[in-house]
């Protein structure tokens, strides 16, 4: 067969192109607009990211911070009835058998002169009067310059780990603070045990349970541990 096969045909397109049709591929003043509101909607959501994340780091530190103040108090439990126990403003207040020298306070002076009991020899010796037994006096030990706990700082404020009475949203300084409690027996059948905020003026020369939580930047509490102290 010498005849040759017919080629099938072929389909061409041809598109006209106007003349000045890159002016329509330029950006028009609607999608700058959006393009920008875009820009500053991601802008807003890494934003929020970055909050929740620095936020939620904070607020980790706090919690660690509460579990040290946790675990100190509730070892200082077991071991602030001896007589070596220190600091001396959060010890146990002294048995009727281990009386503590005579302390004649010296007028005017600001000082005592303490005598000892045991015997009337021996020079006498002076020193500074004793804590006055209450939380405050304590705490403040805790946070000075070589406390046990002087370490911690507050995550939200950069300040020395302190406590607060109750935690509020619409006082910043609350956030990362400590809230402490002390547990009293219930008037209520079977009396579980009710638990009212450590005062700074509180007693605590006797045992006491305690309950540690801590303030997030919300104003909301997160209770840590109860604890025998």
């Amino acid at each position: 067969m010498t005849a040759n096969k017919a080629q099938s045909p072929s389909l061409v397109f041809a598109i006209e192109v106007p003349e000045g049709a890159a002016i329509v591929l330029q950006p028009s003043p609607i999608d700058m607009i959006f393009l920008l509101l875009l820009g500053v909607a991601l802008a807003a959501i890494g934003l929020v990211g970055w909050r929740a994340y620095d936020d939620a780091q904070k607020e980790f530190q706090a919690l660690s911070n509460a579990k040290v103040w946790a675990q100190w108090l509730g070892e200082a439990g077991l071991q602030r009835g001896k007589a070596d126990f220190h600091p001396q403003a959060c010890a146990l207040a002294a048995s009727k058998n281990e009386r503590p020298p005579l302390a004649i306070l010296l007028e005017g002076s600001g000082r005592e002169l303490l005598l000892s009991t045991e015997s009337g020899q021996g020079p006498d010796t002076l020193t500074k009067p004793a804590s006055d037994g209450s939380w405050r006096a304590c705490e403040q030990v805790l946070r000075e310059a070589h406390g046990a706990l002087s370490g911690l700082r507050n995550p939200y404020s950069g300040e020395v780990q302190t406590s607060t009475v109750r935690c509020d949203a619409a006082d910043p300084r609350t956030a990362g603070a400590l809230v402490l409690e002390k547990a009293k027996p219930s008037l209520v059948e079977p009396r579980p045990l009710a638990f009212t905020r450590l005062a700074a003026e509180d007693l605590i020369q006797s045992p006491l349970k305690l309950r540690v939580s801590v303030c997030d930047r919300w104003g909301r509490i997160h209770r840590v541990a109860d604890l025998d102290f």
